[in-house]
C-alpha cells in the first residue's frame, strides 16, 4: 500500500499532548491530558504517531506486562482512513511488543474494527460488556480506602487473577487518584479492591477485582465508589464471564452500552481469573 510505503513512525511525547487530545476528541472515548501522561508513563517507548507526506495523521499505544502485551488508542485521523495507516500503525505496536518479549498480545476492540484485527491476525476470545449508571448515596460496611503502603499487597493479590504484573499501573492510579480506590479485608487478608478514574465528565470503574466467589465483597467494594462518586456518571466494563458483576450493576441502577471484542494474537490461553474480574482495567491497557 502506498501508505505503509510513505509512512513514517515517531514515539509519542508530551510535545505531542494537542495532537493526541484532538485525536481522543474524535474517537469520542472521553481520554484527557492526564490519561496521556499515564499512557506514556507506563510505556515511553511504546506509543506512536503516523505521519504521511508530513501531516500527522494517527496514533496508537502499547502497555507491556512482560510475555503479554496490550494495544489500545488506535487513533486515525477520519480523511485519512481507508489509506492502510491503522494497519501500519497496529504493526508498528505489534512489533515494539514482540521485540519487548510479548508472546501474547490483546486488544479490546469496537465492533467495526473487528475486521481489521482479524487480517491481523487476532482471533476472538470473549465479550467485554459496557455499562454506566449514576454514583448515589450507600451505607458501606467492611470497606477501607487504600493507601500507598497496600500496594504492594495489592499488586500479589491481582497478580494471579489478572494474569501479570500490573503494579506500575496500580500504583499509579492510586497516586493520581487516592479518594477513589477502596479495599477489602477479611480474617485472612486482602479480599478485594476497586478503584476509578476520573475522564472528561466520567469516572472509570476499573480494574474491580475479588476473590472468586464472594459477590458481596464485590457489591461493596462498589457502593463505597458509588458513595464517594454520588451525582457522578460512571463507567464500567466487565467479562462476559463475570455474570455476579452484571447481576451487581443492574441491581445499582446500571445500563447497557454497546459492548467490546476482546481478541488476542500469539499464544492465547486464558488471561487471569474472569470469575474474580468485576472489571477490567481499561479497555487499552487490559
Amino acid at each position: 500500500m502506498e501508505a505503509e510505503r510513505d509512512l513514517e513512525f515517531r514515539v509519542m511525547t508530551l510535545d505531542d499532548m494537542e495532537l493526541c487530545l484532538g485525536l481522543f476528541k474524535v474517537a469520542g472515548w472521553g481520554n484527557t491530558a492526564d490519561d496521556l501522561r499515564r499512557m506514556l508513563n507506563y510505556e515511553p517507548e511504546g506509543c506512536f504517531i503516523a505521519s504521511l507526506g508530513g501531516v500527522d495523521v494517527g496514533m496508537v499505544a502499547s502497555t507491556g506486562y512482560g510475555n503479554i502485551g496490550w494495544i489500545g488508542n488506535l487513533i486515525v485521523l477520519p480523511d485519512w482512513r481507508g489509506r492502510g495507516i491503522g494497519a501500519s500503525l497496529m504493526m508498528k505496536a505489534i512489533r515494539y511488543l514482540e521485540g519487548s518479549g510479548a508472546s501474547s498480545i490483546r486488544l479490546d476492540s469496537v465492533q467495526k474494527a473487528i475486521p481489521l484485527y482479524s487480517r491481523l491476525g487476532f482471533r476472538e476470545q470473549y465479550w467485554s460488556h459496557r455499562f454506566t449508571g449514576e454514583g448515589r448515596e450507600y451505607t458501606t460496611h467492611g470497606v477501607e480506602s487504600m493507601t500507598a503502603a497496600d500496594l504492594d499487597t495489592i499488586t500479589s493479590f491481582d497478580e494471579p487473577l489478572f494474569g501479570s504484573d500490573r503494579g506500575r499501573m496500580l500504583r499509579r492510579v492510586q497516586n493520581d487518584f487516592p479518594d477513589l480506590c477502596f479495599v477489602s479485608r477479611g480474617p485472612s487478608g486482602l479480599e478485594g479492591y476497586i478503584m476509578a478514574r476520573v475522564g472528561d465528565g466520567t469516572t472509570r470503574i476499573g480494574p474491580w477485582v475479588c476473590l472468586p466467589g464472594r459477590p458481596e465483597v464485590a457489591e461493596a467494594l462498589l457502593e463505597a465508589l458509588m458513595m464517594e462518586e454520588r451525582g457522578e456518571k460512571l463507567w464500567v466494563g466487565v467479562p462476559e464471564a463475570n455474570q455476579a458483576s452484571v447481576e451487581i450493576l443492574g441491581k445499582h441502577g446500571f445500563g447497557s452500552l454497546p459492548s467490546s471484542l476482546r481478541m488476542c494474537r500469539g499464544t492465547c490461553g486464558p488471561m487471569g481469573d474472569l470469575e474474580a474480574t468485576y472489571s477490567i482495567g481499561a479497555p487499552d491497557k487490559g
